[in-house]
């Protein structure tokens, strides 16, 4: 973030004018500031440590997906036309982009024979830069300038007209040279972007009304696609307490039935000032999804299997010898609050009998493409986890759920799992306690192997077409 703050800091500056060397002191001072007044509303915000040391990052690709929501909305025919630019084309785009600085200038930088060094030069005459421009963007995209130049347009800013720090996550251009310096924030700075262009178009009431089934319509897509041998149900629908109520998703694996509650709305933890405003906003965003996860949990502890599909049909679902798992899945990222809402003061979020696990959209992507490896783990981490939220709720495991994923999951560590996580309430049933894993390493695995086959998989794919 201070880099970020910095460059921000740097674009408000004319260089022919001001020496950067009173530039750079004016900001160590401007930053100094800012510090000592953190510190001092260090003691009125228990959150202070959480927002302002931890920043995750997620895959690549995983992230970009967050746009199929905003493309499910409009379809091809209006994306089109909004944009003037088909979405495969923004997608194949973006990833050359990424492709061009990430391995081709990364991979010139570590080749030490100067020869060959040399010949990397001569088939790639612009590599050695760690920007790119326009023109070298055009030549892959033979026959599509003008669609290249408003793609560009929109996912960048010229240096002179960044008037805050959200612009900085977008490609930075200088004259004809074009920076893209904070790479997973620009992935996921483009939902912003494009959604703004859609609200205008379609209207803010048209596009909220529009955004919760585009995105359960998503979700629900990939899981049909991770999941091919398991039975799952889209709007499933049953009566209680003299209501009529909706499941988003519900899948039958072999020991568990998952619901999946799927929430849309707008939420970013950094935009608030104070815990009040963060969990008045957290309520507002997804409070209904835990009521519904909650009335479904009372109908099925009454002793009700009952459900209607779409056409009426009855489905009668085994709750004898499969555990109910649920999960609520936001298309915002929650960061350190999803691994302990089960911890929020009751005068905050009203108390409520079962927990779900909470996974954002870009985790959700990347767990279920795990779980590809083995359906087996998946499933035993969802009981798992489950039964910490539930049984442990003084327990924080991590602040990330792809790393508690990986620990659960991790045959090295059953042991430490099993004997003290998941029996955390009988040996310390008052105390809060907080188990820390180890600095990132699955989340960081995750993301190499993701981003390798995206990347990688990406450049095979057209030496393939090449070849054909």
């Amino acid at each position: 973030m201070d880099v970020m703050k910095f460059v921000y800091f740097l674009s408000q500056h004319n260089f022919k004018k001001d020496d950067i060397n009173d530039i750079v002191n004016e900001y160590k001072k401007k930053n100094q500031k800012e510090i000592e007044e953190l510190l001092h509303d260090f003691s009125d915000d228990p959150l202070f440590s959480m927002k302002n040391t931890l920043h995750f990052t997620y895959p690549l690709q995983e992230t970009f997906r967050r746009l199929d929501v905003l493309y499910e909305i409009t379809g091809k025919e209006v994306w089109n036309k909004i944009f003037g630019y088909s979405y495969e084309l923004l997608y194949t785009t973006i990833t050359v982009i990424l492709c061009r600085i990430i391995l081709l200038y990364n991979m010139y930088r570590q080749i030490d024979d100067p020869i060959e060094k040399k010949e990397f030069e001569k088939n790639n005459p612009l590599i050695k830069e760690c920007y790119f421009t326009k023109a070298e963007i055009h030549q892959y995209f033979n026959g599509f300038d003008k669609e290249i130049d408003q793609i560009l347009d929109d996912i960048s800013i010229d240096y002179t007209k960044i008037k805050n720090i959200g612009d900085i996550y977008k490609i930075i251009k200088n004259n004809d040279n074009c920076y893209l310096l904070f790479i997973w924030d620009f992935l996921y700075y483009l939902y912003a972007i494009y959604s703004q262009k859609i609200r205008k178009y379609i209207g803010d009431d048209r596009f909220a009304n529009k955004r919760g089934k585009a995105f359960e319509n998503v979700c629900f897509r990939n899981i049909d696609e991770k999941f091919p041998q398991s039975k799952k149900y889209q709007s499933l629908q049953y009566d209680y307490n003299g209501g009529n109520h909706e499941i988003d998703i519900l899948m039958e694996l072999e020991k568990t039935i998952l619901v999946f509650e799927c929430k849309s709305g707008a939420f970013d933890v950094y935009d608030f000032d104070n815990e009040d405003e963060l969990y008045s906003n957290f309520r507002k965003v997804y409070g209904n999804g835990y009521k519904t996860i909650n009335e479904l949990d009372g109908y099925l502890k009454n002793g009700n299997s009952i459900f209607r599909n779409k056409n009426g049909e009855k489905i009668n679902l085994d709750l004898k010898t499969k555990k109910v798992v649920y999960v609520n899945l936001s298309l915002y990222n929650i960061e350190f609050l999803q691994t302990n809402i089960q911890k929020i003061k009751s005068e905050r979020i009203k108390k409520v009998e079962v927990y779900p696990i909470c996974w954002n959209f870009i985790d959700f992507l990347t767990l279920t493409q795990g779980a590809c490896v083995d359906y087996k783990l998946f499933e035993d981490y969802f009981i798992k986890r489950f039964d910490i939220i539930n049984n442990n709720k003084n327990l924080t495991l991590d602040y990330d759920e792809v790393d508690a994923f990986g620990f659960l999951t991790d045959p090295t560590q059953t042991k430490i799992v099993d004997t003290y996580l998941l029996k955390a309430n009988e040996y310390a049933p008052n105390i809060d306690m907080n188990f820390l894993i180890s600095n990132g390493i699955y989340r960081e695995k995750f993301n190499h192997g993701l981003n390798k086959n995206y990347l990688y998989g990406f450049i095979n794919d057209i030496h393939k077409k090449n070849n054909d």
